[in-house]
């Protein structure tokens, strides 16, 4: 197979006779100290390096830093399964091109694997590196700070977080990405010819041109052109996209793999006010005329400042509160400042692994205050379900501004009672009680929800004698805990309230769920009711949010990432009114539209005389968006 080494962006290397003389895992190793300064060499030039080998991971790694060459390497795949698959997971992860990277190996039946998963593969044994050597020796060393490598750093850092969001769009929310349009191209011509030169996966046009012509481009005037930056909380990706216009039509639209999946080029094609625009060949992702992603740029479009989470009087930071589950801890994600909050959200015991949820139920919020330890010990000691530490939260015990609570547990979990006292506990469905043997089978079986507790036919018989189920909450217990909640708490303090969903949701099957929407709506109508008696109560109706069954993701609690962002919003409104600081916000929509009339109208200013009459017409058009 003939390499074209131009084309080569990323090298793949085996490392057992390929990269070292001799097998690791074997015998004593013999260093190449030729490979070595090539690896160092190739990331002068721009090019990655990674590893794919079977090898165990911390003896490989070990060597490659005694080596001081392990830095070098970018998503190193070191174990023991097949190569090809993992190889092209490994050039997805890289948002590269099959076509753009070269695997070098030793064993061709690892050459011919890779290649069946990704047939564009470029595949050589280690004969190719004394070619390879000679031609990167000839190469100009243009990027000598390694600010590729940085960026693939970067990359892999981001990768592996992300792992800890349920959903793209959510990490995406978290990410902080900002985008900044910049219009001296003159200044950056070199990475901007880079970019149209080698881009392929988003490069919309295809237009390629020399040096000379992109810099007769850059100096006409009928032209309107700009480069972006991006950078994130994880660090900067430097210019990565590029644009000219002309009459209204995207000439140049392309932009560096690296901001693939970050919604980035759908951004800048709303601030240019959706110009018209020919895809050639392929993309790996499109654009469309309606809309821009709200997690770019995201202060700026919520316009929310950092006053907001002072006191009335400036002089202290608010302290607010967070107890819930999924649908607080989600939302968090996308409010400002929230590294300053207390949350309390649903977390798994490190002793018997099961997940702690309804500590924020309204019988073990106000157990906090009512149970004495004595009483607590008891519970935890005899409800296998009860985290110790679940029973002793900071609700009562420090004096918040402000409280956020969810009551979409409420319509949910079934209540217990302990024979001969007061104490009472909530765990699971309410359609499933503990108590009834009918059940015992199924909470043995796991096909009823356990919260990954390990219950025993001995455990529910045991506690079937000491605890009686007592049904679910009613709307009536519930304010009257809400009233014990008011009453322990500083009289200054706001307390805001979640309110469930009142429509069904098609998507969800589970019996758990029957008529959860008519729960809700009980329980909405009596805290509403309530909340107008009382200006400490404060509310987010999620059916001023949730309008439509693609809200929701798989039941009647579970939301799209746009959901919780809303949901954020309507928070900082009533953080804003709990401080006495208001912010003027203006939606999101409108603000695409105004930086469209913006960039329409630096486009129109070249070729129309009478500029200033049509964007007062604009103007007029804006006013009554």
């Amino acid at each position: 197979m003939q390499i074209d080494f131009s084309k080569i962006k990323l090298i793949i290397w085996d490392l057992d006779n390929t990269f070292w003389n001799g097998i690791i895992s074997e015998t004593e190793i013999e260093i190449n100290i030729q490979n070595i300064q090539l690896i160092k060499d190739l990331t002068a030039v721009g090019i990655i390096n990674s590893i794919c080998s079977k090898n165990t991971h911390e003896v490989c790694e070990q060597k490659l830093k005694g080596l001081d060459i392990y830095n070098y390497f970018v998503f190193p795949s070191i174990n023991w399964s097949a190569k090809g698959f993992r190889i092209k997971e490994l050039i997805n992860a890289m948002s590269l091109r099959p076509a753009n990277v070269l695997f070098i190996d030793d064993d061709i039946t690892n050459l011919n694997e890779a290649q069946f998963y990704a047939p564009e593969l470029m595949i050589a044994e280690p004969t190719i590196l004394p070619s390879l050597i000679s031609y990167i020796s000839k190469c100009e060393k243009k990027d000598i700070n390694h600010s590729r490598l940085k960026q693939y750093k970067l990359l892999e850092t981001k990768q592996k977080e992300q792992e800890n969001y349920s959903t793209n769009e959510d990490f995406l929310f978290a990410s902080n990405i900002k985008v900044d349009i910049k219009l001296n191209c003159l200044n950056e011509i070199d990475r901007i010819h880079e970019l149209i030169q080698r881009s392929n996966q988003l490069n919309f046009t295809k237009k390629r041109i020399s040096k000379q012509e992109l810099e007769q481009l850059l100096m006409d005037s009928d032209y309107n052109f700009g480069y972006i930056e991006v950078n994130d909380k994880y660090g900067e990706y430097g210019i990565v996209g590029f644009y000219a216009i002309k009459d209204y039509n995207l000439e140049h639209f392309t932009f560096s793999c690296r901001t693939i999946g970050l919604g980035v080029e759908q951004f800048v094609y709303a601030q240019l006010g959706f110009p018209e625009l020919t895809i050639i060949g392929e993309v790996v992702n499109t654009v469309d005329k309606k809309s821009c992603p709200l997690w770019i740029n995201n202060d700026k479009q919520k316009n929310i400042e950092n006053k907001q989470f002072e006191s009335k009087n400036n002089s202290k930071q608010l302290k607010i509160l967070l107890k819930g589950p999924c649908d607080l801890s989600k939302t968090m994600n996308y409010l400002p400042n929230s590294d300053k909050f207390v949350s309390e959200f649903t977390y798994i015991n490190s002793k018997s692994n099961n997940s702690i949820e309804a500590h924020n139920h309204s019988v073990h919020i106000v157990g906090l205050k009512k149970y004495s330890q004595k009483d607590k010990d008891i519970l935890a000691n005899e409800c296998i379900f009860i985290d110790r530490d679940m029973l002793d939260g900071t609700l009562f015990s420090t004096k918040y501004d402000l409280i956020i609570l969810s009551t979409l547990i409420e319509s949910n979990f079934g209540i217990y009672q302990r024979k001969g006292s007061d104490l009472q506990i909530a765990f699971g469905s309410y359609l499933s009680p503990l108590t009834n043997s009918e059940n015992w089978n199924d909470y043995i079986e796991e096909n009823i929800f356990t919260s990954n507790n390990k219950f025993s036919k001995e455990y529910l018989q045991q506690f079937s004698e000491k605890y009686e189920f007592i049904g679910k909450t009613k709307p009536s217990d519930y304010i009257e805990r809400l009233q014990f909640i008011l009453s322990n708490t500083d009289e200054s303090t706001y307390i805001c309230l979640i309110l469930g969903v009142e429509i069904p949701c098609e998507k969800q099957l589970e019996y758990d769920f029957k008529n959860r929407h008519l729960s809700h709506y009980e329980l909405n109508k009596a805290i509403k009711f309530f909340s107008k008696q009382n200006k400490r109560i404060k509310l987010v109706d999620l059916n001023e949010i949730v309008t439509s069954q693609s809200d929701f993701t798989n039941n009647i609690n579970h939301f799209s990432s746009k959901v919780y962002y809303n949901i954020a919003l309507k928070i900082q409104d009533i953080i804003s009114e709990a401080t006495g600081y208001k912010s003027k916000k203006i939606s999101r929509i409108k603000l695409i539209k105004i930086f469209a009339i913006i960039n329409f109208k630096k486009l129109i200013k070249r070729t129309i005389k009478d500029e200033s009459k049509i964007f007062k017409n604009l103007l007029k058009l804006y006013k009554k968006l």
